[in-house]
This record gives structure tokens, sequence and C-alpha cells, in this order.
């Protein structure tokens, strides 16, 4: 198979897969955006007075205590570490509120109450929020727990494009390492290049790991200064809720520290004035400019750019060129307080060097934009332009470093893999021409390795393992020949069988039926092994009378079980009994050597209607396989399940048949056995017929499967054997009767035959009973057994269809026959066929030697019938010599006419 069909291969389920997995991104943000909804609502904080006895106990309080002013006190904000307290409102009498903007995070707070006539405040927790933390000094305080939502959110991202990424490595690799493992190449070479390509894909996640862990410490870093920026204006008595009225004083606060600030980092040297940002701007909150500042040498550069682009100034050049995207961005995220990144836009990139839009490339951003929030309330935004090609060359460096890394372990990874495959294959040659020699016969050969590993253990203990298979071979064939299966009775849980159930259920004895079936137990026993399957059935069995009590429980198949209920049931609550026991055997853990298995059950329920007691198995066990179809747990029956037309149709054969036996329809036609040998007399096979009174004659395969499958066979095969009995005595010729090994393995139809031999004794040395194969002899004792008990009559044993399906020699080696009848497949085209020629000769001979006669069925045509000749079979059976008739003298006359 060439590249293309390994990846072409199944490629509709890859590609639902992945079109499945794509729709985890939008599902997850959706997810997130849901859950995130009003995370930062303002937290209200209530208190009510007078406080309960026991919190005025507990803070050392007097009821009649005059509470002033009520203040809430915390570390709310890491950018206004010099406002600790707000002070709560006054909303009604002796009620106090305060509306407490949120941020993520844990918020720690407590309530500070004025108390007239006290020199000092008391301090209290929030009466009304019950989360509390420790604090250092060991002290509790209120407790606000606020998910951080940006953070879960780039989780969630990563953890989606990690299984994503996973998958698409998984398509790509899979098919190329499946082609490359199946080329004829030395195996040595397919290692080295299939471990090589799996260090190549581990290599470059690993890198993009790395560069995303790099890009958020950077992320860090600038958040970092832009916190310096926002403590220098601070420290100027900047009021951040009016910042469209202070653009002086900001001005004159960020020049104090943006000119002295040096203009790049210098990696020689350490300084206190090092700042990252090449540009600094402060906006409001409507995303509108207040102030933008450059470092000195970089004002031309950003001003020459501007103009190059068009605009008349840098302010244009940031807010219409450089943010125009970013501004709208921050604004819908400003709520979050996270720093927001983007690139150049394509209009402006193309202004840049080459160097610093690969840096740009590499670090992923080089604009950032920082909301200001204050009191929960955005106030503007910091915005900056860094220098990226500082942090991209740093990049740059890590990339060049991870590649040099990655070429000297691949080249070390090749040789070592190189040499250790050669070692590996040359044993594994070794071992293999050893093997070929084992399997022609050769055993002196002595197996030398030097490889002292499994390859050497498996060349050491290669003969005890062929002995031990030979020998496990041995015992599986002798216990399948001794298997026995019992068809009615179930002896391992003790519960009432099929037969008892549907006694109950003819005595009326049910409103309503259940089938249960243990899914996948087949998979089950092979995967655990028979005992253990065992042990799970009883378990299921102990779970399900447990469960399902006061209702009685049976044990109707190998996996099987039913429940019957005598209450009335409505649809609702058959099912609600059905759900209650499948949840309780699903969910209990079936403990087995250590091992807790689970398993699941489907099924199906039936009400009985018009009294049709007897059809309420078969019915809740259709509407439970239709259940299993389906992949449901359960499926009430309803009359469209059913067909009627078929039932009624095998209904309607199966009465033709119980007609046939009553009214002696059954008849038996006879088809000419002509001798071809000298001296030998005519022979004739009688063919089970039933004849209608409309004079339609019916072959079996016309009804021989409804006989089956509606146990009238046995009836069917008596009448048979009776009538040709009844045909042929008084007469000079032999017959045959084609009997069954299901025949031979009932004993009730043994003995009828063994009755008919004993009152028939001239008819029955005339006999020979062909021995049909539905199956393959595997109880030869069994057949053995047969032929001891009906050879003392001085019937014959004939082997039917020899050559075709299970037929062999080993029947004729362990049984005693007296006839082959070679199968119609290798007589057909006799004159043609010459592989057919050297097996029929092969069958003829084998068959002289041995004494045994034999007959070739289905000659059809003279040119057949002179090679049947030729290879001295005894007798000819077919077409050409007579067709299957009413009666012996027909055949006979037929076939004088024939021969003439």
């Amino acid at each position: 198979m060439s590249l293309l069909t390994h990846y072409l291969h199944k490629w509709k389920k890859r590609l639902g897969i992945l079109l499945a997995l794509l729709c985890l991104w939008p599902l997850q943000t959706w997810v997130v955006s849901l859950l995130a909804t009003n995370a930062l609502t303002p937290f209200d904080i209530t208190l009510s007075l007078p406080l309960s006895e026991k919190l005025n106990q507990q803070f050392g309080l007097s009821p009649t205590s005059k509470i002033n002013k009520v203040f809430v006190s915390g570390n709310f904000s890491d950018w206004h570490s010099d406002d600790p307290f707000y002070q709560m409102q006054l909303t009604g009498k002796n009620q106090w509120q305060y509306q407490l903007p949120l941020h993520p995070g844990d918020i720690e707070y407590k309530l500070v109450l004025e108390i007239e006539g006290q020199a000092n405040p008391t301090w209290i927790v929030d009466p009304t929020n019950p989360n509390t933390a420790i604090n250092p000094w060991g002290d509790a305080n209120s407790l606000i727990e606020v998910a951080d939502w940006p953070k879960i959110a780039v989780i969630s991202q990563l953890l989606t494009l990690a299984v994503i990424g996973a998958f698409l490595l998984y398509c790509v690799l899979e098919p190329l390492l499946y082609w490359l493992l199946h080329l004829k190449m030395p195996l040595y070479r397919k290692l080295m290049l299939s471990n090589l390509l799996i260090l190549i894909c581990i290599q470059v996640i690993f890198f993009s790991y790395q560069l995303h862990q790099n890009r958020q410490l950077i992320k860090l870093s600038i958040s970092d200064t832009l916190h310096n920026m926002h403590l220098v204006l601070a420290s100027n008595q900047i009021d951040f809720s009016q910042l469209n009225n202070q653009k002086d004083e900001i001005d004159t606060a960020i020049d104090q520290f943006f000119a002295q600030a040096t203009t790049r980092i210098d990696k020689k040297q350490t300084s206190l004035f090092q700042i990252t940002l090449s540009d600094f701007a402060v906006l409001d909150k409507n995303g509108e400019l207040i102030s933008l500042h450059h470092r000195l040498q970089n004002q031309s550069i950003q001003l020459n750019r501007a103009q190059k682009l068009g605009f008349d100034n840098t302010h244009d050049y940031f807010i219409k060129g450089m943010w125009a995207s970013l501004i709208p961005n921050a604004l819908s995220q400003a709520t979050n307080g996270q720093l927001i990144t983007a690139k150049r836009p394509a209009a402006i990139r193309h202004v840049e060097t080459n160097k610093t839009r690969q840096s740009e490339w590499v670090l992923g951003f080089s604009q950032v934009m920082q909301p200001i929030i204050s009191r929960g309330q955005l106030q503007g935004f910091y915005g900056g332009s860094i220098q990226v090609k500082l942090y991209g060359e740093e990049l740059l460096n890590t990339l060049f470093f991870q590649l040099l890394l990655l070429s000297g372990v691949l080249s070390l990874a090749s040789w070592l893999l190189m040499s250790v495959g050669k070692i590996v294959t040359s044993d594994i040659l070794t071992l293999t021409n050893w093997t070929q020699k084992i399997v022609r016969g050769d055993l002196t050969q002595k197996l030398t390795l030097n490889s002292q590993d499994e390859i050497q253990q498996l060349g050491d203990n290669f003969e005890v393992m062929r002995q031990s298979l030979a020998d496990n071979f041995h015992k599986i064939e002798q216990q399948n020949s001794n298997l026995f299966k019992e068809a009615y009775f179930n002896n391992l849980t003790g519960l009432p069988n099929r037969k008892k159930l549907y006694a109950d259920l003819h005595q009326h004895q049910a409103s309503s039926l259940i089938v249960f079936n243990i899914n996948d137990f087949g998979q089950i026993n092979d995967f655990y092994g028979v005992n253990a399957g065992d042990l799970i059935i009883i378990e299921v069995a102990n779970s399900l009378e447990l469960v399902s009590a006061p209702h009685h429980l049976y044990k109707t198949g190998a996996d099987e079980f039913v429940v019957l209920t005598h209450s009335q049931f409505d649809d609702a609550q058959l099912q609600q009994l059905a759900v209650q026991i499948i949840d309780y055997v699903s969910h209990k853990a079936i403990a087995i050597d250590g091992n807790e298995i689970y398993v699941t059950l489907s099924a199906g329920g039936a009400h009985c209607v018009n009294d049709q007691y007897t059809q309420l198995h078969q019915q809740a066990d259709l509407a439970r396989r239709i259940a299993r179809r389906h992949f449901q747990r359960y499926q009430l029956f309803t009359a469209e399940m059913s067909n009627p037309e078929a039932f009624e149709a095998n209904m309607h054969q199966s009465r033709m048949l119980v007609a046939a036996v009553t009214h002696d329809w059954v008849t038996p036609y006879v088809q000419l056995i002509k001798p071809i040998t000298e001296n030998l007399q005519p022979k004739f096979e009688c063919l089970m017929r039933i004849c209608l009174d409309d004079g339609t004659v019916l072959t079996p395969a016309q009804f021989m499967q409804t006989a089956v499958r509606s146990r009238l066979y046995p009836r069917l095969m008596a009448a048979m054997l009776t009538k040709s009995f009844a045909l042929f005595k008084g007469l000079p010729y032999a017959f045959s009767v084609n009997i069954s090994l299901e025949d031979i393995a009932d004993t009730e139809r043994v003995e009828q035959l063994l009755k008919l031999l004993k009152a028939n004794p001239e008819t029955s040395t005339r006999l020979t009973l062909e021995l049909l194969e539905s199956e393959e002899i595997t109880n030869y004792d069994l057949v053995h057994d047969f032929i001891e008990k009906v050879k003392p009559y001085g019937c014959k044993i004939a082997i039917d269809d020899f050559g075709a399906g299970y037929s062999n020699f080993v029947h004729l080696m362990r049984l005693d026959i007296d006839i082959i009848k070679i199968d119609g497949s290798l007589i057909q085209h006799l004159d043609q066929d010459t592989k057919a020629q050297h097996l029929v000769e092969t069958v003829s001979s084998f068959a002289k030697k041995m004494g045994i006669e034999t007959v070739a069925e289905f000659v059809d045509s003279p040119q057949v019938l002179e090679r049947v000749k030729h290879y001295h079979i005894d007798y000819a059976q077919g077409f050409l010599l007579g067709k299957p008739e009413a009666s012996i003298a027909e055949a006979l006359s037929i076939s004088k006419l024939e021969t003439r």
C-alpha cells in the first residue's frame, strides 16, 4: 500500500473526529463565558443592627452600643495599596451597606465599627459571610473567593489545543509509521527512522511549550513595568477617577521617570533606570488618548514611520494605526483586568525592518494594553509598544540552541539505533533461519546466539515451547471431542429455568415480563475466563434476586434473566422497575480475584394483552433485541415490532408439516444407484418428499429448515423410515436412507430405529444408513456406539458426500464404514477437472484396498460416466441414470429406457 493509501484509510472517521474536536473550541469558549458571566459583580456587604447576642459576646459589644460609622477594611487591589478602607452607607434604620468591587482571586476583609464613646474601633468578621480565612496572626478574616476566569479560559484553550494537536499528530504519524514499518528495508533502518521521527515530534512539542512559557514570562515582565509606571503616577498624586482633567500632571510625572530611563536594556551592566518599553501612553476609559510618550531617540523614528504611512503625528499613528484594533479589544475585555496583547497591523508592518518583523513573529506580540481598574470601575488604560527585537533575539537564540541540540541528539540517536538495530536484526535473522530448518524437520542444528536478552531466551526455550504447544493442542482436541452441552437446565445459579417460566406462563401467572441480558458477556468470558464468567453470572443472579423482590426471577439462557411480575404495572412503572434493576446491577462492582468488574444490562418488557401469556417472553425478548440494536437500555414491546406476515408464513408451513405427519403425506421417492462393476445388483436411495392433496411435491429444500426449527423433523424422519421399510419389504433390492448426526445423538430416535430394525430382520439386511454431516464429527464415541448397535441387524454404513465439507479420511479409519459416496462437487466436472480426477482416483484406490464400496453421485453426462468407469467405481447415481421417482418400477423403467 502506498503512503497516500495509508492516509486515506478511514479518512472519513478521522475527519469526523477532527471536526468534533474542533467544535470543542467554540464550546469551551461558550462554557467559560457562560460561567464567567457576572463573576466580577460587586459583592453586597450588609450589616444589620443590633447584632445577635452571640456576636456581642464574641466581640465584647453591648446591645446598647451606638455605632456611628462602619468601614470595610482589607487589601483589595495591588494597584491601590494606599486605599484599604471603604466606608459603608447607612441605607435604613440600623442597616449599613456597601457594594465591594471584586477582582479574580481570594479577597479577605473585616468590618470596622466606630462606636460612640470608644477610642479604638472594633474589628469583626462579616456576620452574613460564613467563609473565613486565618491570617498570619491567627485571627479570622471574612473571605470572598472569586474564580480567575481569564486564567481558566487560557488553560481551557491550551487543553483544547493540546487535544486537537495530539489527534492531528496521531493522524499524521500513525499512517506514516505504519507505512514505514511495512516498507521492504532492513528492520534496523525502520527502527531508526521511526524513532527519529517520534523524537523530532517530541522535540517540536517541547520547544512549542517552552516558547509559550517564555512568552508568558515576558508578559509578566511587561506587566511589572506597567505597574511601576502606575506607581510613579500614584506617587505624584494622580487621581485616576479624573484622568481626562490631569493631562499636564500625567505628562510631568511620566517625563520625570521616562526621560531618565535607559533607552534600551544593556546586557553588560545593571541599572535601576532600564526599561523595556519604547512607547508609553495613558488613555481614558473610552479609549481616547490622554498622554503619549516615546523614548528620546525613538521619537524621530516613530514620527518618520507615521509620515510614511500618511499620519500627521505619532498620536494618530498609534491611535488610528498601531492600536486601531487593540483598543476595541481592550474595551471589550477591560473588566477582566488582564494584560491584552496584539501584533502590529499588517498595513503598518511593512515599514519595520526585517529583523523587527522576525522578532515580532517569534514573540507573538509587540503592543500591550493594561486596563486601570479602581474600586471595580474602569478608569482608563495604559498602552505601550515594547522592544520586540530585544525579546525576539533572545527567543531566536533559544530556537537556534534548540536546533543545535536537536541535531546533536538526532545524530547520536541515529548512530545508537543503527548499531543496536543491526545487532537485534542479526539475531532475528539467525533465529529465522533456524526455525525454517525446524519446520523442514531438521532438529540437529544447535542455535547459537550472543544477545543475552529475550531473543537468547526465546532461542533456548523454543523446543520446549513447541512441545508444550503440541501437547496443549492435543489436549484441546480431546476436550473438544468430549464436550457435551446441556440444553434445558441451568445448574449454576439455582434459579428457575426457561421450562419453569413457560410452565408458569401457561398457568396465567403473570401480568408483565422483563427480559434482561448481560451485554457482551461473551467478551467478558474471553477476557477474564470461563470461571470468572461463572462467578459473574452468580453475582448478577444474586443482585437481580435481591433488587427484583418480590417479583419472580428466572435464568433462561447463558446470559439471560427474566423477571415476572404478578402485580398490575403500567408502562412507566414497568420501565421504572427495569431501569432500577439495570442501575443497581450496573453500578455494583463485582470483586473477583482483586479485580472490580462492572457489567451492563439491556432489557425488554412486555405486558400481557388479551391473555396471550405464552407470547410474553418472545415479545419482551424481541423488544430487548431492538433496544440493544438501537443502543438503548430498555424498550417496551409494541405491536409494530413484530412481523405478522413472516410469523404467519412460518406458522402456515408448520401447520402444513403437522398435517403431513397426521395425514401421511410423507413419501419416500427412490433414485436408482446403478452398478458399474459386473455381478452387482442395482440399489436405491430413499429421498424424503411431501405430497400435498393438490398434487404438489415438496423437496427437503422447501420444508426441512422449518421442520428442524419447529421440532417436527423427528416425526417426519420416523414416517420416512417406516415407509421406506414398507416399500422395500419382500423385494430383492438394497436401499439406503439418510441419517444425520442429530438423529444419532437423540436417544429416542435411535430407539425407534432399533425397534424398526428388530421388527423387520430380513429388510434390515438390505438397509444402508448414509451419515449426513451438518457439522464436523467430533464425538466419535457416539457414532461408533451407534454403528455397533445397528450392525448386528445386517445394516451397512455409508459416508455421504465424501470429499466435501467436513468429510475426510479420518472417518474411514476410525469408523466401521462399508460404502463411500463420493460428493457431486468432485464428480460433476470429472471429465474436465484434473484435480478432481486425481482425488477421485485416490479415493477409489483407497476404498478398493480397504474393501469399501464406492458410489459416484451427480453423474449427469456420458462423459462423466465414462470417467467414473475408468476409475473402477462400483456404482453411479445421477440424473443421467435416473431421477427420484415415486416408485421402484418407475425408477427401473427409466433406467432401462436410458440404457437403450
